[in-house]
Parts: structure tokens; sequence; C-alpha cells
């Protein structure tokens, strides 16, 4: 699910091994059963089961997953004006039965990896392409009219924006855009602590010029639309750091990053520290009074960057 490249390559996993967590940790049965983030050999057993699980349409889709993969617009759409007249009869007020005929489908979950709506969806267009102009009209209904959220992530802590544009041979930058205007967070961590540049930036392939030039396209798309490179996952590691140590792969990655840096540094006065925005209200850091975070209502910038600011804000109040 996670990606349709399975085994990571010796350089990876050697940078991985240096922080391994020798504790056996706890069972994949009770890890499956929390969100919390995960480190050493249990994020090792979730990503392996994660990686190995997948969703069987015949026997993961329920009634209404059936009835998204049909892709009829008109019977959705029914459907959920159905659930919007049941629930204004028990809750008094259509806003009210908006409100939880969206928390609803919100927290609608197929399969053993517990597939959300939009991340559903995704899926739905990779296998039926033919049909892809359909799904995008149920994401735009969904997004637009039934107002479900798109920040919904899957057994692995991934959302549909991420998984969108990071799989090297299945990359949807429309869809990623819709996603990315409808809320979806950019730097979202999933249940390892890593943002969807983590998983880009892994070249399974090097000598697949195809592959290579669709990551940094991804990689590309990811910093312009405000991604950040100093999240740690919870191994410790940054996408920063793990370029600079396999720069001998990954250099073309890292001049992609430095130009991005060089722009936001330029305009330091009036884009986000964390995503380089510019369209968003900012807020100066409430101690150095230096750094500047989008808006906190809805956008994770300053918490993202805190790990890495706290030393130089520090240095700055004293």
């Amino acid at each position: 699910m996670q990606s349709d490249l399975r085994a990571q390559p010796e350089a990876f996993s050697k940078l991985k091994s240096t922080k391994d967590n020798r504790d056996v940790g706890r069972p994949i049965e009770e890890l499956i059963k929390t969100n919390e983030l995960l480190k050493g050999r249990e994020s090792e057993r979730l990503m392996k089961f994660c990686d190995t699980e997948y969703l069987e349409l015949a026997r993961d889709l329920d009634r209404y997953g059936r009835l998204l993969f049909s892709g009829e617009l008109m019977m959705v759409r029914a459907d959920y004006l159905g659930r919007v007249a049941v629930g204004d009869e028990f809750l008094g007020s259509m806003e009210a039965s908006q409100l939880s005929a969206a928390n609803d489908i919100y927290r609608m979950r197929w399969g053993s990896i517990k597939v959300p709506l939009y991340n559903l969806l995704g899926l739905f267009i990779g296998l039926r392409p033919g049909m892809r102009i359909a799904y995008l009209d149920l994401a735009r209904f969904f997004i637009n009219d039934a107002c479900v959220p798109v920040t919904g992530g899957d057994m692995s802590g991934t959302t549909a924006l991420s998984h969108s544009f990071s799989t090297k041979s299945g990359l949807d930058f429309e869809y990623a855009q819709m996603l990315y205007d409808a809320g979806g967070e950019l730097n979202n961590r999933n249940r390892h602590g890593a943002t969807v540049a983590h998983e880009i930036i892994q070249i399974f392939e090097p000598q697949n010029k195809q592959a290579v030039n669709e990551a940094k396209r991804a990689f590309s798309w990811f910093l312009s639309h405000g991604g950040n490179i100093d999240i740690a996952d919870t191994d410790g590691y940054t996408v920063r750091q793990t370029m600079h140590n396999l720069k001998h792969m990954l250099g073309d990655f890292l001049k992609i990053a430095e130009s991005e840096d060089r722009r936001r540094a330029a305009r330091s006065d009036v884009c986000c520290t964390t995503c380089g925005r510019e369209d968003k209200k900012l807020f100066a850091c409430g101690r150095c009074k230096k750094a500047r975070y989008c808006e906190p209502s809805g956008r994770i910038c300053q918490k993202v960057d805190w790990p890495r600011h706290k030393t130089k804000c520090k240095a700055g109040g004293r």
C-alpha cells in the first residue's frame, strides 16, 4: 500500500540500522490497535505489516465502499442527502446533521490497514484509470459539498495527499493539488514520524532514469508547496541529513533543496519559517520574535519546526 517497491537499498538500510532499537517491542496485534508514533523494531514491524497487507475489493468493501467503487456521483449524493435527512430528524438542525454525516464518512475505514475515504478514492483511480474523472468528481463532492476533511490517515498514518505523490510509478499531482487546496497537511508525519519526503528520496532503482526523474518532480512539488526537510522521523533522521549522508546518490535532490533554501532565505520576512508559504497570515515566535509561522489554526508549522528551532530560539531569548 505504501509503495510498489518493497526492498530498501543497502545504503538506506545501513543508515537505519545505526539507530536500531534493540528492544523487541510489542507484537503487531497490539500496534494496530493504537495510532501512536513508533520507532525501532515496533516501527519496522508496522511497516512490514502495512507493506504486505492489501485491500481486496470483494472481501473488504462494504455496501458503501461498493457504492464509491461504482463511481456513480448521483447515487453517492443521494446516499449523503439521505444521511443528512435522517440526522435532521434526530439532531433538530440541518447544520448539525450535515456535520454528523461528514464525521460519519470521515471515520469510515476499509480493509486490514484501515483505508480512509480519500485514500480509497486514490486507490480506485490507480485500479481503474478509465474511471479517473468519475472518482475525482466524487472527491470534489466530498470536499466541496459534504465537507468531509481530507486529513484522515490509514494504519500507517499516511494521508491521501502523501500517497498521491509519493509513489514513483503512480504520481497524481492533480489529485494532490485538490487535496492540498482542501487543507491537506503536506508536512504530516506518519506513525514512523516520517513525512512524504522521507519516502520520496528513497531511490530503489537509481539506474532507472524515469523513476529518478519522477522522484525529483515529486520532491520539487513537495518543496514548492511548503514541504519541510528538517523534520526528523522517530529514528532521528531528517531528509536533509539523509541527503547529505547519501550525497553520492541524492546530490540532485540536495541541489533542489538548496535552491529552495535560498529562495526562502531571501523572503524570510514574508514567508513561513517551516513551509515557505507567503499566502497565509504569519505569527512571530512568541519567544525570540524572529521565526515566523503560519497562523496556528489548521496548520502545524510551528509545532513541527520546534525541535530544530528551540536551540536557536533559546539563544535569541538570552
